[in-house]
């Protein structure tokens, strides 16, 4: 059958409406980002000439740079204490303070309002038959204990080692005292700034999430990102705005990375690390990770910080330079810390104060070092070099036997520092527009503009695909004198179409390794409470949206054209805007399918499976290979939870909508809903309901510790 007449109508306001909407969005996103990329290049550059300034003071002897490497850092590598049994040097603290005060000064300035006079002997925190056991497996067997009956107490200042042998409990006993354990059955009580509570209470979660910070064995930064905004972002979250300017929050950003040795050429470099995708970037050595990882913890102005291996994967020198670190700042800004540390050096064990022992989940020694020689004395132990004294200790807790006569606490011993708690407590918090615009702009930054696999080569591949299928179809919707589509040319149109609609759904499988990336970075910073499961998917919605607008944008201004996809009965703008509606949600709901996936994913591998089969399953359902007449009726009801089906069929309306044409939706089954804009609604809604759907799949996302 041959259409000889061309027919005229009105275009559909909704699409056109949505269209020009999300072309004003994509235009004023962009803007915002260049604004934020500028931002950062004149910071950058600024921070370049004030790393210029300094070299060229240390080169004429005047500044802080010119210094030694042990002066920078406090003069931590001049004044090691020499610590003998007995006779600890009194000076080691007042010799701390004394080099770090200065500096110190200008951090701390801000926080008079919170500071409490606190004696050293006083607790921070204490615990009380501490345990945690796992049902077995097998039916009426016991259950498997990991740890049992652990006491002990921390005192303001003082650094704290956890020791034993693998499989001591060590990992266990800290993931309970910093309120990160999330399995297992606990008991015991525990004191925290005054305040006594349960183990596996809410209450006492949510209090150490508020007074303590945390630093894994491995550290997790964004790659891309630099040292200044990573300590930076994790000041603004946890602290909030400072309110007598942004330029103040710098400023004590950068004084806290003098504080930890980061050199200043080194802030406005990548942190270094793997891309999401495998691609590795250089940046920072393990050493200065790990002194980054402490300038982010102590940025958060905690009152307890914990340390998972520290030491981990540095060599002597270096594992020093960070315990001395963390010792000073311990003592300086009035923070303990708890270390689980391996097999230390003497040299690193000589900075604790305190050790706890653990051996097969149960408490061998739990004191003072000065008390070691009594443990020894008390388990008839012949006392070893200083030197080889660290690992004398793990030996000997290997071959501990526990003694049914010892003498357990009766008594929880009584934190102090209520006031201190209720400071915290009444620290203004950020807001949520904060909290979204800064975890915002560290994905723009770090996912979009500096990894160019994601953005520029994602736009790149859009580009060229559309290019590609735009020769293969070539002008294959073109009709001669400007006439309505004949059925033939329109049946080939239609298979362009959904060619053009998989690109839709199958390239954004490419973001799956993105967003495994930030599902894990997420669990580790909502263990810490730095922003909640919705800013996080909010984020990614927005920023995803951006991205797929601007990649259906290029693909409609190269396959339109290319391929004469003009429908004749409205004009060739109504008809790109409302083609380019359809492209840009129908991408986004292909992007918010593949989020969901991998949020419910358990691995990279499962997310590819599973996505795949969905979109295969989807594709089968769309009516663009097999017509819907075509398919058994006992199965065509699956039709209506296949999102490719509308955006296959508002592709078509916007192809057919008013011309002579439109009778072959009625053949093909296609005219459910009945035009462009029912079929954009409904893809609107399964975009809503996949982005709800990733919310509380990912707020369910936790840490298993």
């Amino acid at each position: 059958m041959k259409m000889d007449s061309k027919s005229s109508s009105s275009p559909e306001i909704f699409p056109l409406v949505l269209g020009g909407l999300l072309l004003v969005c994509n235009i004023a996103f962009t803007t915002f980002t260049l604004w934020v990329v500028f931002r950062k290049r004149a910071e950058n550059h600024e921070q370049a000439q004030d790393a210029a300034r300094k070299e060229e003071d240390a080169a004429n002897g005047t500044g802080e740079d010119g210094k030694g490497k042990d002066e920078r850092f406090g003069g931590m590598g001049s004044k090691r204490s020499s610590w003998v049994f007995g006779s600890r040097i009194a000076s080691k603290r007042a010799s701390s303070a004394d080099t770090f005060a200065p500096k110190l000064n200008n951090i701390q300035e801000d926080d008079a309002a919170e500071e409490v006079t606190i004696k050293e002997e006083e607790a921070i925190m204490s615990w009380k038959e501490l345990s945690c056991s796992y049902p077995s497996k097998r039916s009426g067997e016991p259950n498997i204990t990991t740890l049992s009956n652990v006491s002990g107490h921390i005192r303001y200042q003082e650094l704290v080692a956890i020791m034993g042998g693998s499989g001591g409990g060590k990992s266990t006993f800290m993931d309970i005292l910093s309120g990160r354990k999330t399995l297992g059955n606990l008991s015991g009580e525990m004191s925290v700034l005054g305040t006594e509570m349960s183990p596996s209470s809410m209450d006492c979660k949510n209090i150490l999430r508020n007074v303590a910070a945390y630093v894994p064995q491995n550290e997790q930064f964004f790659p891309n990102q630099t040292p200044e905004e990573a300590v930076e972002f994790a000041a603004n979250l946890k602290l909030g705005r400072d309110e007598r300017g942004d330029h103040v929050r710098k400023s004590r950003v950068r004084e806290m990375l003098d504080l930890v040795g980061i050199p200043v050429k080194a802030r406005t470099r990548s942190i270094g690390g793997t891309l999401a995708g495998g691609v590795v970037l250089r940046g920072l050595s393990g050493g200065e990770r790990k002194r980054l990882a402490l300038a982010c913890a102590f940025a958060m102005k905690p009152k307890l910080i914990f340390l998972d291996e520290i030491t981990s994967g540095l060599d002597s020198e270096n594992a020093v330079v960070v315990i001395d670190l963390v010792k000073k700042l311990c003592v300086n800004m009035n923070v303990a810390a708890v270390v689980v540390i391996h097999q230390p050096s003497y040299e690193v064990f000589s900075h604790f104060d305190r050790l706890v022992m653990l051996c097969k989940g149960k408490c061998v020694f739990s004191d003072k070092l000065d008390c070691i020689p009594s443990f020894y004395d008390e388990i008839g132990r012949a006392f070893p070099e200083k030197y080889l004294l660290p690992a004398d200790l793990l030996k000997a807790a290997s071959e501990w036997k526990p003694d049914p006569q010892r003498v357990q606490p009766n008594e929880l011993i009584k934190s102090c520092g209520k006031s201190a708690l209720e400071d915290i407590k009444g620290r203004k918090k950020p807001t949520l527009g904060l909290q979204f615009r800064t975890v915002l702009v560290r994905h723009v930054m770090n996912h979009y503009i500096r990894n160019v696999t994601n953005l520029f080569a994602r736009v790149l591949i859009y580009g060229l695909s559309a290019v590609l299928l735009g020769l293969v179809f070539w002008k294959i919707g073109e009709s001669p004198d400007g006439q309505d589509l004949q059925l033939f040319q329109a049946e080939a149109a239609f298979g362009a179409g959904l060619f053009l609609t998989q690109i839709l759904f199958l390239l954004p499988f490419a973001q799956i390794s993105t967003f495994f990336f930030d599902k894990n970075l997420f669990a580790s910073e909502s263990s810490i409470g730095l922003y909640p499961a919705w800013i996080y998917s909010l984020t990614q919605v927005v920023l995803e949206t951006w991205v797929m607008s601007l990649c259906a944008l290029l693909q409609s201004a190269i396959a339109i054209p290319m391929m004469s996809l003009w429908n004749m009965s409205i004009s060739k703008s109504a008809s790109f805007i409302t083609m380019f509606s359809v492209f840009c949600v129908g991408g986004a709901v292909g992007n918010s399918i593949v989020l969901l996936t991998s949020i419910l994913s358990f691995s990279q591998d499962f997310a590819f499976l599973l996505g795949s089969a969905n979109v295969i399953f989807f594709l089968a359902m769309s009516g663009g290979f097999v017509p819907y007449p075509y398919m058994e009726s006992w199965i065509l009801w699956l039709q209506w939870i296949s999102p490719i089906k509308y955006s296959f069929q508002a592709f078509a309306w916007s192809l057919l909508s008013g011309t002579s044409t439109a009778e072959l939706m009625d053949q093909l089954e296609l005219n459910t809903p009945p035009n462009v804009s029912l079929n954009l609604v409904i893809l609107v809604g399964i975009f809503c309901l996949c982005s709800a759907c990733s919310v509380v799949a990912l707020s369910r996302q936790k840490e298993v510790r």
